[in-house]
């Protein structure tokens, strides 16, 4: 029975050495003030579901032997109804007392408690997070600051309890002061930039929105609003900044402002892409995907963000895949502004890839991959933004093009016509004008069916577009009647051309040639020969 109890004791000391060692191999130590250390692989872990502990419970064995070590570059636990528990401990072996800031690098996190000890007693202490007011953090910043005093040789042990309805995200580190305010500096900046760029995109959208009119354009700005105004509240500048003091609407905010920015961008990439007329039955999915997000849309203000995490998250996905498969569909039937969207998207999510894979440990942390999410979405508005040029272009064109004949259509001639006109009037210049007049053509699609009155028009504005060559352009003005304006050209010129075009009408039209006649005229001093 002795010996029994002598294994049992001996068991039970080589656990608790065991844990002892674990802890004290977990343990910062602080000894260069000059580089921002990560603390995130030295903590301690437990999560704690029926959420039990409390901070009376920091200098209770039974609650210290429970914590585990992370064994991991990061600590990111998805979305938890659970508490999650942090221990740090950290020792200052410089020679002199130093002052840290441990920063918390995710801004998300509803309610973050943290406790400073030393010698089985709290030193210092704070209440803060994002469902409180921002006059709760001890530092006035976008993530959570915690300001930190030790002593040479001092050790401490911070505890910190998170708990939230959005995903669980605990990245630690220890800088102090000068690298620190370098670092803010620095975020700072390009933050400035990345919103700036968004708003001058959005100024010069808008601008052009109140000259031409677009539906694409109007879409396209409400996109860029929506989205710009969702990143200030993912980075925590919105609630630095816009409602310090309010902080369930920027809970609200959140989950609002991304379920616009997707309802916009769906109508925005419809348009650009023409959807309805690439593939009719993808443009119903996309319709009724919009009504599912204008239904959660409306539930936001009466429904918890934790009770709509997932519906948002998978509406969200079927989002991004449905407008890459646009992308890909349009660009398959030919869409000029395509390749540019899918170009956007395609670097959208490497972005966003490079964010994941830092978050779950697999890519260092540095800038590039710190801001991935950032960088992607904001190369990603300037290729829509090219997208978006070349769709108005194509527009534009097809505004001045007859859709029947592919040539050009009345309003291009008029234009066309003045210019050249006004050219004329040198006393070097010459122009000629032909004028195609199609006899009979009414009677002849009443005799015949407008399907093959088309097809002659459809012919012989193929051979307009083949056999008038640049400067030289030709238009259908209207009905049977064909324009071509032929600058530079002599009346000796315009008599060449003449036979040709008639031989290919001969050829290619079954008309007799009487029904088809060819007026040559010559512009000189405005005047006609």
């Amino acid at each position: 029975m002795a010996f029994k109890n002598l294994i049992l004791a001996m068991i039970g000391f080589i656990i608790v050495s065991l844990s002892q060692h674990a802890f004290a191999a977990s343990t910062l130590h602080i000894d260069a003030a000059t580089q921002t250390l990560k603390a995130t692989p030295y903590i301690n872990i437990i999560e704690d579901p029926n959420r039990q502990y409390d901070a009376e419970h920091l200098f209770d064995d039974t609650f210290n032997r429970r914590f585990q070590a992370l064994n991991d570059s990061a600590a990111n636990f998805g979305f938890s109804k659970s508490d999650w528990w942090v221990r740090l401990q950290i020792k200052n072996t410089l020679t002199r007392t130093a002052d840290f800031n441990l920063l918390l690098d995710y801004p998300l996190l509803d309610f973050v408690d943290v406790w400073v000890t030393k010698n089985e007693e709290v030193i210092d202490s704070w209440q803060t997070g994002n469902r409180r007011p921002f006059g709760s953090r001890p530092v006035a910043h976008r993530d959570f600051l915690f300001p930190l005093s030790l002593q040479p040789e001092e050790p401490q042990t911070i505890y910190i309890r998170v708990r939230t309805q959005g995903p669980v995200n605990i990245g630690l580190s220890i800088s102090a002061d000068d690298i620190l305010l370098g670092e803010v500096e620095l975020e700072y900046l390009a933050f400035g930039a990345y919103f700036g760029g968004f708003f001058l995109l959005a100024l010069c959208v808008a601008l052009l929105y109140l000259v031409d009119h677009q539906k694409a354009l109007l879409y396209y700005l409400s996109y860029i609003l929506s989205y710009s105004c969702y990143m200030m509240t993912f980075n925590g500048l919105a609630f630095q900044y816009l409602w310090p003091n309010t902080p369930e609407f920027g809970q609200v905010s959140r989950p609002l402002l991304l379920t616009l920015s997707i309802i916009f961008l769906l109508q925005f990439s419809r348009t650009l892409l023409g959807i309805r007329r690439v593939s009719p039955r993808l443009h119903q999915v996309a319709s009724a995907l919009q009504v599912a997000l204008v239904a959660i849309l409306l539930l936001i203000p009466f429904v918890s963000y934790g009770a709509l995490v997932m519906p948002l998250a998978v509406l969200n996905l079927m989002a991004l895949c449905l407008i890459i498969w646009m992308g890909i569909l349009a660009h398959k039937r030919g869409e000029p502004a395509a390749r540019y969207y899918l170009i956007a998207w395609s670097v959208f999510l490497i972005g966003l890839f490079a964010y994941l894979l830092k978050v779950f440990g697999y890519l260092p942390h540095n800038f590039a991959t710190h801001y991935g999410f950032q960088i992607g979405s904001f190369f990603e508005f300037i290729f829509l933004s090219v997208a978006l040029g070349v769709r108005i272009k194509e527009l534009r064109h097809q505004s001045h093009i007859d859709e029947l004949t592919g040539l050009s259509n009345r309003r291009s001639f008029d234009h066309a016509r003045a210019e050249e006109f006004a050219l004329s009037t040198r006393p070097d210049a010459e122009l000629s004008l032909l004028v195609i007049d199609v006899d009979h053509f009414k009677r002849f699609n009443d005799e015949h069916g407008h399907a093959a009155g088309d097809k002659v028009l459809q012919e012989l504005g193929e051979i307009f577009k083949t056999q008038i060559r640049r400067p030289g352009s030709a238009y259908r003005y209207g009905g049977g009647e064909i324009f071509g304006i032929l600058p530079r050209t002599g009346c000796k010129e315009a008599q060449i051309l003449y036979p040709r075009l008639r031989g290919n009408v001969e050829k290619k039209i079954f008309l007799q040639c009487r029904n088809i006649r060819i007026v040559l005229g010559k512009v000189l001093g405005g005047g006609y020969e």
